[in-house]
């Protein structure tokens, strides 16, 4: 090809580039409206992926939004049973929670897993490494939830691992983790670690939705019920930490994203896991 050839067609890339530039804009708002409009008239419809709908600004306007008809919340016998069918699967998110774990976990310790489901992670944890010797393994769930965490204990005949509905006994604990936990829980973590007198030393936190605007509460549609939902102001909740004598260790992304119909700005691209140790006072 000679000079003149290669200009030319170096010419009319740059063109066909700048057109496609120009028509991105409107398709892309387009395509971004049929979505949004799906997902919105399709909300309550069952589906496998979690959907939202609505922007409020406080836990209660979200609660008071939920579907009267619809079954809300997380403290009916189903959704125990939802979790004892769905959540023994590995996620790979919990990589970095893995790591810490490793390194901070010591005998006769006391683990305090808020909102740890049926124990899930207690098991699949093991996977990868052993738990130290006489490590107590403590869940706070609602209370239909943390039952079917206990029948499932008793069936598999595991030992280590108990079940409570309150957060006080996260006092004297060792280390507390909350994994995809945090933002159905209307409190801060920094409000509820506040209350207690011999606070966590260590805090993991992992699988949260955060972004850089300001905090809201949606409405979510997961396979099991209708929730209300917090999306947190990622300084904002690391400032509310430091308040109370912490430190933030370490701080992940995670490939994970929320979108609410209609709310661009509210659009949050990544969740987030934290790592977070008490100073010495």
């Amino acid at each position: 090809m000679s000079c003149s050839q290669q200009h030319a067609a170096i010419t009319l890339h740059h063109k066909w580039d700048e057109r496609d530039k120009m028509s991105d804009g409107p398709i892309r708002a387009v395509a971004d409206t049929l979505r949004d409009l799906h997902n919105y008239w399709s909300f309550r419809r069952p589906y496998k992926n979690n959907r939202y709908r609505g922007v409020y600004k406080s836990y209660k306007e979200a609660v008071a939004a939920l579907p009267s008809s619809q079954l809300q919340g997380f403290d009916h016998p189903s959704v125990g049973e939802f979790f004892a069918a769905t959540h023994f699967v590995f996620n790979q998110s919990d990589y970095p929670i893995l790591f810490w774990l490793s390194h901070l976990l010591k005998p006769g310790q006391t683990l305090f897993d808020l909102g740890g489901g049926v124990g899930q992670c207690f098991y699949l944890y093991q996977k990868f490494f052993p738990l130290p010797e006489r490590m107590r393994w403590h869940v706070c769930e609602i209370d239909a939830v943390g039952q079917r965490g206990e029948k499932v204990a008793a069936e598999k005949k595991a030992e280590g691992i108990s079940f409570t509905t309150r957060f006080d006994e996260a006092g004297g604990a060792a280390v507390l983790l909350t994994s995809g936990a945090l933002h159905y829980i209307e409190p801060d973590l920094s409000e509820l670690l506040a209350q207690l007198t011999d606070p966590p030393k260590h805090v993991l936190v992992n699988r949260v939705p955060m972004y850089d605007g300001e905090t809201y509460y949606t409405v979510q549609h997961s396979q099991h019920s209708f929730l209300a939902h917090k999306v947190m102001n990622v300084a904002a909740f690391v400032r509310g930490m430091e308040r109370i004598n912490y430190e933030k260790i370490d701080e992940w992304s995670l490939p994970r994203s929320l979108r609410i119909p209609f709310h661009p700005r509210r659009f949050v691209p990544n969740f987030r896991g934290f790592y977070f140790r008490r100073r010495e006072l």
